[in-house]
């Protein structure tokens, strides 16, 4: 019993000893991270080990406590306090736990060991002797050795032991009552589910589970003497399904699965090795009936008319043998079983609710050879009596061309490959069929032979786990999905995150790992559906975590999602769901577009933005499809909002709307009512559209119209106008439209008080027509049309004066009468009167000029810098002189104010004769050469020494500015360079700057309140605040948070400087020149060049592009400069200077 545990080198084929087990080992198992080794010894012990096979724990294996997790019963929720149901309260009394008992006769008495995921636990299962019998124990241990838990009895355990990878239960077997069952147990040794096997062979024996890397398949083995069998199980809302049956010849079979694919599996059958690569992939009929295998049925619903989720069905597809292919054609599904024979179900679709037999069998031919580890896959019909399949023949796949004729498949063809097909699709319109090799290589099957599919390369080539061909944009495309849940466009990479898709008639709809729904439609080529990112253009909506696609109905919107626990869920997403009803506004299906809009909430601008110009021409076919009801809805949503450009743009229609749609639309579904048999089902359609428009007094009067005849429907349509408007609204809507019988029918419907509105309406009645409807409108707010009936009033002129002066309606009244009337002249001067109390003394003189009050007009105009028009209304009143003189000196002090210096001196010299404060006046604006224009008209050679002067004095202010300007541009380029650089460096900031340099330097702000305070001191502040503020923006102080766009503003300021006051610098000059002052007048010219020099020099180091400077983005607070603004001064040059 001695044994030796050693390493084998598979390189050099050399064996090392390890360590020497003298009790013998009857289990070993390594740990998932290799850094434990669990051993089992013959005499019960256990070991663990390290890596370098130091021993770490030593125990005893069959310890008979429960373990350090033992369960403690405190009371409440004890079997004998809870409900029992039809068992009654004699089931308290029975056992909590089931009774052990010996092992069977299959049971090779070995020692099991298996690791949860993460190596954190590990379970044994072992054989411990009690009295005469055998009973198998499953205990539960800690990486560390400490045993924590002990399963609870289970009557007939099996040797069988699998750890879930995720990690939640034990998976084990149990024979009893001549069935075996899969068990699961918890960490804590209680059982949690149990599953029937449907296999019950005699002479066999359960030889073990196995779960996948997936924890989604589980594999079931069984060995026996005549047949061995490897079973795979999933599980969906708790139900466990059989979906692969192997049968193998007698002998011992090992299985294990892919570490890293999770639908492939390994398989020793004994000296033959198979690999078996499976997909799991939704089957379905018409794209809308779903097929699910289950051991001898297949399991199938309508998800069109019903949407009901596994392990529940509408029907059964019930067989002989365990299927593992289906194909459809039309309404009929063909099914593939291991029994060497093809099932045939007709119109599945509309097929009675329960089991189903099927309408035809066809068997195989037995002449053709199959092996028996390798059924029949892959099975594509093109005909109701013609199909494709793959079958294993000679150790090589073949693709066999199939007949089925007479209740037995003949085989026509058969094409020897050189490599595995792992998939197969066809398309169902075209009918085209592509395959894909284990190489990834894709080909289509062309008149019996294979041809390469598109431009293909084997670098490019990757093998899918499911395939399917699709249409876009006129181009048949190969879509295919990975084990990575990569998805392909042909050989194209288009999307990494891809769980799951399904095609639609329009649309390529997949779910992705960020829990999103994404729908691309087939109408765009598939190169330029995809963004860079990997997600589509186009509708994207939020899914449940892990929700995998089920089914999409082509013809509509419907979406089936089936979420991890195995639940349905029946969505309809937008981009679907607007594309149907795109297709029923084009066929003219109001009624369903209006009842699917109102179900789905979508805007119902929709139904009319897809197509406005049919909407229009189809009013008279929806008054005969539509409710009533629904058109209210439609209206009271109406909006000028083209939803196909906003809301809806991912669509791509094209809208033709011109406009004016809520016009329009009301409009027209008035005019077509109106000329409809009968309007009174859809009075309240028409009391919509009028108060959609805005002209309640139309409706109002419609519905007047038709009280006479039908005074029960027509209270209807005004309590259902009051519910559209308020009741003074509607009231005052009523009195707009002068009748008065209508404002009271309108009144009695309302909250309003008879005794108030009944006195208003007598006093109306007492009033002639148009004083009635001045009176109305007074009511109404409506000044304008009340100056307008009061004024067709006979002798009423004193009443529209004071109507006029009370609503300042002056200019209105004016209008109705006309120029040179009494009436004219009266209200004229009024407002006259009035703008001369606003301080608008200009339009005031004008008003009072129009009405023949020259004397008024003189006084206000001579206010002004209105020179010429006050002159000459004094020249009209034949004013003597030294009034006019008074005039023009006002006039000129007015104009000199408003830095209009030339024209106050024209006026101080032309009428007041007055030229020392004339030139004093024109030497205060720097018009110098008029100056001394008038000193030599005048012969006032006295005025020239004065006049130089102040030539000389401006002259040193303006070389002065222009030396400072200079300085500062020089200082502006060279600190922009810094402020660049450090912007560049650090970035932006503007987002985490301090705001505080922007208030006052005593203001605190903390980084939590500043965004607060500054809103509340933006809203408070002055308008002088205000400016204030902005200055501030363009601090140059180094360092403020807007020195960059503070510098660029301040040099644009010298540059507009210098384009204003280039004539101002020549005729300085020119007069210094003529006077002798060559120095001074070269001075001041040199100083120009050079600013202007400097700016030209500097000019590309403020802004160094045209465009805008991409190391320094402007903040929302400031706006930018982006480009210098035009700069062309031309330095005024003089010969005589060249030589200086």
């Amino acid at each position: 019993n001695v044994t030796t545990l050693a390493l084998f080198y598979p390189d050099s084929c050399k064996l090392e000893e390890l360590v020497v087990i003298e009790d013998g080992v009857s289990g070993v198992q390594w740990s998932p991270d290799d850094g434990v080794c669990v051993i089992v010894t013959g005499s019960g012990k256990l070991m663990l080990m390290s890596e370098e096979f130091e021993c770490i724990k030593d125990a005893d294996a069959k310890p008979e406590a429960f373990g350090t997790e033992h369960q403690t019963q405190v009371g409440w929720g004890s079997k004998d306090t809870q409900f029992h149901g039809s068992a009654g309260k004699d089931a308290s009394q029975q056992p909590v736990f089931a009774t052990p008992t010996p092992i069977s006769v299959h049971d090779t008495e070995e020692t099991r060991i298996t690791w949860r995921g993460d190596g954190q636990y590990f379970a044994v299962s072992t054989v411990e002797p009690r009295g005469d019998d055998s009973f198998r124990v499953v205990r539960i241990w800690t990486r560390e050795g400490v045993h924590t838990a002990t399963n609870e009895p289970i009557p007939g355990l099996e040797e069988s032991l699998c750890w879930k990878p995720s990690g939640n239960l034990i998976t084990t077997t149990a024979f009893s009552n001549n069935m075996h069952k899969v068990m699961f147990l918890e960490r804590n040794g209680l059982c949690h589910g149990e599953f029937t096997l449907s296999l019950n062979e005699p002479n066999t024996a359960m030889s073990g589970v196995h779960w996948n890397c997936g924890s989604n398949v589980l594999a079931v083995v069984y060995e026996g003497l005549n047949k061995s069998h490897v079973l795979l199980y999933t599980v969906s809302n708790y139900s466990w399904q059989l979906k692969q049956h192997y049968t193998y010849e007698a002998g011992s079979i090992t299985l294990m699965w892919d570490p890293e694919q999770e639908l492939k599996f390994h398989l020793a059958v004994g000296t033959r090795y198979i690999c078996y690569q499976l997909c799991s992939k939704v089957m379905k009929c018409n794209d809308t009936t779903t097929l699910v295998l289950d051991d001898k049925q297949v399991l199938t619903t309508p998800m069109s008319k019903m949407c009901i989720p596994p392990p529940m069905s509408h029907c059964q597809l019930v067989t002989e043998s365990t299927c593992n292919s289906i194909s459809c054609h039309g309404d009929n599904a063909w099914l593939l079983c291991n029994n060497r024979t093809i099932y045939r179900f007709n119109n599945i679709t509309d097929a009675m609710e329960g089991p189903v037999h099927p309408d035809e069998a066809y068997v195989i031919e037995k002449e053709f050879p199959l092996p028996s580890y390798a059924a029949l896959r892959h099975l594509v019909m093109v005909a109701p009596n013609k199909a494709f399949c793959v079958a294993i023949i000679n150790d090589s796949d073949a693709l066999l061309t199939l007949e089925l004729e007479d209740k037995e498949v003949f085989v026509v063809s058969c094409m020897t490959l050189e490599d595995t097909v792992v998939n197969l699709a066809q398309h169902p319109n075209t009918g085209t069929i592509v395959l894909q090799l284990y190489s990834g290589e894709l080909f289509e099957l062309t008149d019996g032979m294979l041809e390469p599919w598109g431009n293909q390369t084997m670098r490019e080539c990757v093998q899918f786990s499911e395939m399917d061909l699709a249409v876009f944009s006129d181009e048949m495309v190969v879509i295919g999905r990975t084990d990575f849940n990569h998805l392909y466009m042909d050989t194209r990479l288009w999307s990494y995150d891809c769980t799951s898709y399904s095609l639609h008639r329009t649309h390529l709809l997949l779910t992705s790992h960020t829990h999103t729904l994404l729908c691309v439609p087939l109408s765009q080529p598939a190169h330029v559906a995809r963004t860079t990112e990997g997600v589509v253009d186009t509708g994207i909506r939020a899914v449940e975590r892990g929700s995998r696609l089920v089914v999409s109905d082509p013809t509509k919107s419907r979406v089936i999602l089936q979420m991890p626990r195995g639940n349905l869920e029946l969505i309809h997403p937008r981009p679907l769901l607007l594309t149907y009803l795109a297709a029923l506004i084009e066929e003219g299906k109001y009624e369903a577009v209006f009842e699917e809009v109102r179900r789905h909430r979508v805007n119902m601008n929709f139904i009319f933005d897809y197509h406005p110009e049919q909407f229009i021409s189809s009013l008279n076919g929806i008054l005969t499809q539509v409710n009533s009801s629904f058109l209210e809805l439609f209206i009271a949503e109406l909006c000028e909002e083209d939803t196909t450009l906003t809301m809806y743009s991912f669509m791509g229609t094209v809208s033709t709307s011109a406009g004016n749609k809520v016009e329009a639309v009301c409009k027209g579904l008035i005019q077509t009512i109106s000329q409809s048999e009968s309007m009174l089902p859809w009075l309240n359609v028409i009391v919509s559209c009028y108060v959609k428009i805005d002209d309640i007094p139309a409706g109002l009067l419609c519905i007047k119209d038709i009280y006479q005849t039908n005074p029960v429907e027509t209270e209807g349509a005004i309590k259902y106008m009051l519910v559209l408007t308020d009741d003074e609204a509607l009231f005052n809507h009523a009195l707009s439209t002068y009748d008065l019988d209508l404002v009271l029918l309108i009144a009695q419907f309302t909250q309003k008080d008879p005794k108030e509105y009944l006195l208003f309406l007598n006093e109306l009645k007492s009033h002639d027509e148009l004083f009635r409807k001045f009176k109305i409108d007074q009511h109404l707010g409506r000044e304008t049309s009340a100056l307008e009936s009061l004024v067709k009033c006979d002798a009423r002129f004193e009443e529209v004066c004071a109507f006029v002066t009370a609503h300042s309606l002056h200019a209105a009244a004016l209008a109705h009468y006309p120029v040179g009337s009494n009436e004219f002249n009266v209200i004229g001067q009024m407002f006259g009167g009035l703008l001369r109390e606003k301080g608008d003394h200009e339009e005031a003189g004008i008003m009072y000029g129009q009405c023949g009050a020259l004397k008024e007009s003189l006084s206000c105009l001579r206010l002004t810098t209105q020179s010429h028009l006050a002159l000459s209304i004094a020249a009209q009143l034949h004013l003597p002189s030294d009034q006019v003189s008074g005039i023009a000196e006002q006039l000129a002090g007015n104009l000199k104010r408003t830095n209009k210096h030339s024209e106050a001196a024209r006026l101080l010299d032309r009428y007041c004769d007055n030229p020392d404060e004339a030139v004093e006046v024109l030497c205060e604006g720097s018009l110098f050469s008029e100056a001394l224009e008038i000193a030599q008209m005048r012969k006032r050679v006295d005025l020239i020494p004065d006049i130089m002067e102040a030539l000389k004095q401006q002259t040193e202010t303006t070389h002065a500015m222009l030396c400072e300007r200079r300085e500062s541009v020089l200082k502006w380029a060279e600190r922009i360079e810094v402020v660049r650089t450090r912007r560049a460096t650090i970035g932006t900031g503007f987002e985490d700057m301090d705001h505080s340099d922007l208030y006052s330097d005593v203001t605190s702000i903390t980084a939590t309140s500043a965004a607060s305070s500054s809103a509340t001191r933006r809203t408070a502040k002055s308008s002088k605040g205000r400016r204030k503020q902005e200055k501030k923006k363009y601090s140059l102080k180094e360092g403020s948070k807007f020195e960059y766009f503070a510098i660029q503003e301040a040099f644009k300021q010298v540059m507009v400087m210098l384009r204003e006051e280039k004539e101002k610098i020549r005729d300085m000059v020119n007069i210094l020149l003529l006077q002798g002052q060559r120095q001074l007048s070269q001075k001041l010219l040199q100083s120009q060049a050079d600013l202007v020099a400097s700016v030209n020099k500097h000019i590309s180091a403020i802004w160094p592009s045209p465009a805008p400077d991409p190391e320094v983005e402007a903040p929302e607070e400031v706006e930018p400069i982006s480009h210098p603004p035009d700069f062309a001064v031309q330095v005024w040059a003089l010969q005589q200077f060249k030589s200086c």
